[in-house]
This record gives structure tokens, C-alpha cells and sequence, in this order.
């Protein structure tokens, strides 16, 4: 995942308007930094330990200094990572801690990836449960830059998540819940609404279909879900477009979702709901 953070050059001309600060994000989102692999699925025992590496590389010419951090991190309610320092959070189920790994910045060349290796140590406590979770970010220094006539100082973050699940302890549970059809009061558009709450101690990948059914219980058309991460005490929202062109007789939304536990293991059964749309 990488993150585009756009700064004031404060003694150089003003921003101007916020569309053109987007479309600078637009339009550097080819450059900075990523990695491989983006995320880490490790499940683990009290007091073990961990080891492994990633790989970071340039999407740009020149040399670049990258600044590599540990995180703790969220989701806000759209499904967007959200990152935190360690010692300004009291974040649930962090794991930041537990991780060791060189944190001095380096310079990373065009065609010349580096190798990252870290630790993941679980402290040896017996009432450790469920998933935990971290992130690594890599972030360039801020370089000038200008856009249309503005100035800017802009930087790149990619970023690597961790999950850690205590081996043994695993109890998976999620819940559909609030399935129903909104519209739109300025556009008339139609959403199915569903929210699907997590009622384990594990966090979830969710992935399903939405199918429309008509008066003869036939499915008449099929919408595939959007994979959506579902963190220990966390809520999915669903808000899922109703086509305007259905046929006439279609008379029911259904949506049935699968969730997958960590490192792909059981997720619990699935969950399914319907609603009427006519």
C-alpha cells in the first residue's frame, strides 16, 4: 500500500486550489517508492520469534533517502489504512512492539531493491489471544517540485502490514447485520446497505457476491464483492450500487459473503441476507 503526502512549500508560491493538489497525487502516483510483499500473515506461539524480509524498490530515476518507521495502524470506516507512531496511540491489538529491524534511512537506487529483514518477537504471556497487528512504512524525503505553476515539496510512503495471530487461541465470528435499501435524496440512486460486524477475536478477509432474483426465484444478474478487511472488534459497511436497469420482475437483493480467517485458515461459516427492492 503507498500513501502520497503532499507539503507547503511555505516560501514559495501559494497552494492554490485543492483540485490541483489531487491531481498532483494523480499524477505522482507512478513514482516515490513500493514493496514486495505487501503484507506479512504470521500466526505464532507465545515467546517465538519470527524472521523475515521484503523488498523495497524505486518506481523513479535517481537516487532516493527512504526513511523506514514501524507503525501502529487502523481502518477508518471507508476501509482506509490509517497510522499512528507507537508512543501516540493506544490502539487495540497493537504489535508494533514486537518488531525489530533496522530503522537507519538509506538510499535506494533505480533498478537496485533492497532487502529488509525484520523480526517479529511475541512476548511470552499466556493471555495473549487472537490477531494482532503492525505496519512498516518506507517514506522518501521530501523533494521540490512544481505542478502547473505551484510549488511543492511531495513524498511517498509505501507501506508493508503485519498481522499476528496466536496459534491455538484462534475463534473466528462475524455477524450480518442492518441489511437494507437507502436512496439517494439528491440523485434518487438506490444502495443495498449491510453492515457485517466481527464478533471473534481474529481479524477477517471478506469476500462474497451480491445476486438479484426475480419473481421466479431465478438469479438474473451477479455483482462480485469487494475484499474487505474486518479487524478484531471492527464493522464492514457495505454500500452496494442497485443497477437502475433491472428487469421489471426483480424483486429481491441477496448477499452472501465469505469469511476467510488468517493466513487463509477458517473463517466461519458464511453469512448471507436478502432484502426486498420492489
Amino acid at each position: 500500500m503507498k500513501l502520497i503526502r503532499v507539503f507547503r512549500r511555505s516560501t514559495l508560491r501559494r497552494w492554490g486550489s485543492a483540485f490541483a493538489l489531487l491531481c498532483l497525487g494523480a499524477a505522482l502516483a507512478l513514482q516515490g517508492v513500493a514493496v514486495a510483499p505487501p503484507r506479512f500473515e504470521i500466526v505464532a506461539t507465545p515467546g517465538s520469534q519470527t524472521d523475515k524480509e521484503l523488498a523495497v524498490f524505486a518506481r523513479e530515476t535517481g537516487p532516493q533517502r527512504i526513511v523506514p518507521a514501524v507503525y501502529s495502524w487502523t481502518l477508518d470506516p471507508g476501509g482506509r489504512l490509517v497510522l499512528q507512531k507507537p508512543d501516540a496511540t493506544n490502539y487495540a491489538y497493537d504489535a508494533s512492539k514486537w518488531i525489530t529491524a533496522s530503522f537507519d534511512p538509506f538510499t535506494l537506487q533505480p533498478d537496485e531493491p533492497v532487502t529488509v529483514k525484520f523480526s517479529v518477537s511475541v512476548p511470552p504471556d499466556g493471555t495473549l489471544q487472537g490477531s494482532y497487528r503492525a505496519a512498516l512504512a518506507f517514506t522518501t524525503e521530501p523533494k521540490p517540485g512544481e505542478y502547473k505553476g505551484f510549488a511543492v515539496m511531495v513524498n511517498t510512503r509505501a507501506v508493508v502490514v503485519v498481522y499476528v495471530t496466536i496459534q491455538g487461541t484462534e475463534q473466528p465470528a462475524a455477524e450480518l447485520q442492518g441489511i437494507t435499501v437507502v436512496t439517494g435524496e439528491e440523485d434518487g440512486k438506490r444502495f443495498l446497505v449491510a453492515d457485517v460486524v466481527n464478533k471473534g477475536n481474529v481479524y477477517l478477509r471478506l469476500n462474497g457476491e451480491l445476486r438479484f432474483v426475480n419473481t421466479k426465484g431465478e438469479v438474473i444478474k451477479r455483482t462480485p464483492l469487494p475484499e474487505r478487511v474486518l479487524l478484531r472488534e471492527g464493522l464492514v459497511r457495505y454500500e452496494l450500487p442497485i443497477p437502475p436497469d433491472l428487469p421489471e420482475d426483480t424483486v429481491l437483493a441477496a448477499i452472501e459473503i465469505q469469511p476467510q480467517g488468517p493466513a487463509g485458515g477458517y473463517g466461519g461459516p458464511p453469512l448471507y441476507g436478502e432484502v426486498g427492492i420492489r
